[in-house]
């Protein structure tokens, strides 16, 4: 109930902003997410806002316990390049040795 409830509230939120929109896609789906360092989901794809008017850079890390934790830092012009190039953001964590 919770997760459609949030998910919910950012789809309005998204509607209402001009700030670029694509699905996080992350390997294994139940990893955990986190967006400038505060928890954002975990499991499966997820919409995601990439607002920079508050930010010039925006810091998506991935994790999970039987992975090798993963950061990528976005800023807008490489987000403009998603939006020319129709693209959607994905990250695939590296197993641990």
């Amino acid at each position: 109930m919770r997760r459609t409830v949030a998910t919910a509230l950012l789809l309005s939120l998204c509607a209402c902003s001009s700030a670029p929109v694509f699905t996080l896609k992350v390997d294994p789906a139940d990893a955990t997410v986190y967006v400038n360092g505060e928890m954002f989901a975990k499991g499966g794809s997820r919409p995601l806002v990439f607002d920079f008017s508050k930010v010039d850079r925006i810091c998506v890390q991935a994790t999970h316990r039987d992975y090798e934790p993963h950061f990528e830092m976005f800023d807008r012009e490489r987000i403009d390049q998603f939006v020319a190039r129709n693209l959607d953001v994905t990250i695939t964590l590296k197993a641990r040795n």
